[in-house]
């Protein structure tokens, strides 16, 4: 890309480097834990293992069913309907998918305190890894998507490269369910 295109883009998105610097920082944030930072225990196991597994039932069902229908919708349906069924991903994306990708890893890296954090669970580290990459592929440049609304009125805009990133982070997802109920790792050995 040379600088004409940079300037063009840029030009074109004038808040494109705030929102990179965003995704840039939420990113290196969410690393300390694979390099070592551990998050204190502050409620007991089973609270917190409860908090974990149903923010996490949360994330991974409204990610996947209402994404599936919401494409339905919008492919399907008249440009209203997709217009309205891409506001309503705002909104759910905005409540559902952003707070449950926070709560789900802080709970499951204070559950895993009682086997000595993630150096002592390799099986969490290979988790924590694996969501930490689909964060990235995924969940953090959809949550900016919806925040930042610029294509509000292209119900089918993103469709291709979300529905790409989706099916990886789905891949990603059945992983960390079966290194988590398994108490495997592929990864950290």
């Amino acid at each position: 890309m040379n600088n004409t295109a940079i300037a063009t883009e840029i030009d074109e998105d004038p808040r494109k480097l705030f929102w990179v610097a965003i995704y840039v920082l939420i990113m290196a944030v969410a690393a300390l834990p694979l390099f070592g930072l551990r998050v204190p225990q502050i409620f007991p196991y089973i609270p917190t293992l409860v908090v974990h597994e149903f923010a996490a039932f949360f994330f991974v069902g409204h990610t996947l069913f209402s994404n599936i229908w919401s494409l339905r919708i919008r492919a399907t349906q008249p440009r209203e309907f997709g217009i309205w069924a891409r506001g309503h991903m705002r909104i759910l994306c905005l409540s559902v998918t952003g707070p449950m990708s926070v709560i789900t890893p802080l709970a499951g890296l204070m559950a895993v305190e009682n086997w000595g954090g993630l150096a002592g669970a390799p099986w969490a580290w290979d988790s924590y890894l694996a969501f930490w990459i689909m964060a990235g592929i995924s969940v953090v440049p959809d949550v900016i998507r919806y925040a930042r609304n610029r294509h509000s009125d292209e119900p089918m805009h993103g469709m291709i490269n979300g529905g790409i990133r989706a099916m990886v982070a789905t891949v990603l997802t059945v992983y960390i369910m079966i290194a988590m109920m398994a108490k495997v790792s592929l990864i950290a050995g």
